[in-house]
């Protein structure tokens, strides 16, 4: 009884001072707080219950809201205006998308063909390189020893002995005649050998040439033509080999090198032949000999001349 005595006054001022307003402070003693929210404190006293509203908070809270309806309304108002659809915009996006992934497609396309070209790059540096250093080894002028090829043109032609049936004075008989079916005094061969340089002839042929006085004449030299360039000259010796057997055919010979790259060489061919024995010549009748009674081998010395390319210029233009 004693507790519905003081709880029914208790009650009655709660509901008395959830009806007042306007007031943000209360100035009385003995102050007890009964409830409390995020913006909303309810204090008790010895006389009356007040309800203190936390402004701040309360502020903050209606000005987020006026900013988001503004923002909704500021949204609205752009699509309005504009009239674009929502499924446009996605539509408009996806394209772009597809066009990003385009270009990214794009960008390793060309990383990738960057990349090969770099390779080749490299692959083609390193070939110039080759080259040049084959240009080098070729235009060396300080090496001695050269390895040539090329046509000599020797003055004797390889006999070709046969035997050939004339008609005799006594009527239907026949004499048996030496010929020599490669007629004529010249015949060309392929040759491949080596030169040794002896004099370099570089400095003279480079520089410029005037006339020498020795005692009171005036000696021109010969006026040779100028290249752009510095060209090597030298004086050798040649030796070589030729044709099909080349351990019976040499060719010996000073050797003249101009333009850096060509020889001409005058000198000896020694090849054995096949020639005729002592007491036979062409036209010979023969009587029950063979060819092979009236040919032997023999060694025979023929000049020449021949005309070369260094084999470093062949397999440099070969490249």
């Amino acid at each position: 009884m004693m507790k519905t005595k003081y709880f029914i006054p208790l009650l009655l001022s709660l509901l008395m001072a959830t009806a007042v307003s306007g007031q943000d402070t209360v100035h009385l003693r003995d102050t007890v707080v009964l409830f409390r929210t995020d913006t909303l404190v309810i204090h008790k006293t010895d006389t009356v219950v007040k309800r203190v509203v936390d402004s701040t908070m309360l502020k903050n809270m209606q000005e987020r809201e006026a900013l988001m309806a503004e923002k909704e309304k500021f949204y609205k108002e752009i699509f309005t205006k504009s009239g674009v659809d929502q499924n446009k915009i996605e539509a408009e996006r996806d394209r772009y998308r597809h066009l990003v992934d385009s270009l990214n497609n794009l960008v390793r396309a060309a990383e990738l063909e960057n990349v090969r070209k770099e390779e080749a790059n490299k692959y083609l540096t390193q070939r110039a390189k080759d080259a040049e250093a084959r240009v080098a080894e070729a235009t060396n002028r300080k090496k001695k020893v050269r390895a040539i090829q090329g046509i000599a043109m020797r003055f004797y032609r390889t006999p070709n002995w046969e035997v050939r049936l004339q008609p005799a004075e006594e009527a239907g008989t026949y004499n048996k005649v030496l010929r020599n079916r490669n007629a004529g005094n010249i015949e060309f061969d392929f040759v491949t050998g080596a030169s040794v340089m002896l004099w370099d002839l570089t400095q003279y042929f480079n520089k410029d040439h005037k006339s020498v006085k020795i005692g009171e004449t005036n000696l021109k030299t010969p006026e040779l033509r100028k290249f752009d360039q510095d060209f090597a000259y030298d004086v050798g010796i040649y030796v070589g080999f030729g044709g099909s057997n080349l351990f019976k055919n040499f060719y010996v010979g000073p050797s003249f090198r101009f333009v850096d790259f060509f020889y001409f060489t005058v000198g000896v061919n020694i090849a054995e032949y096949n020639v005729l024995v002592s007491g036979y010549e062409e036209g010979s009748v023969l009587k029950s000999e063979t060819i092979d009674d009236v040919t032997a081998k023999s060694w025979l010395l023929k000049p020449f001349l021949a005309l070369s390319i260094d084999l470093d210029f062949l397999s440099y233009i070969k490249k």
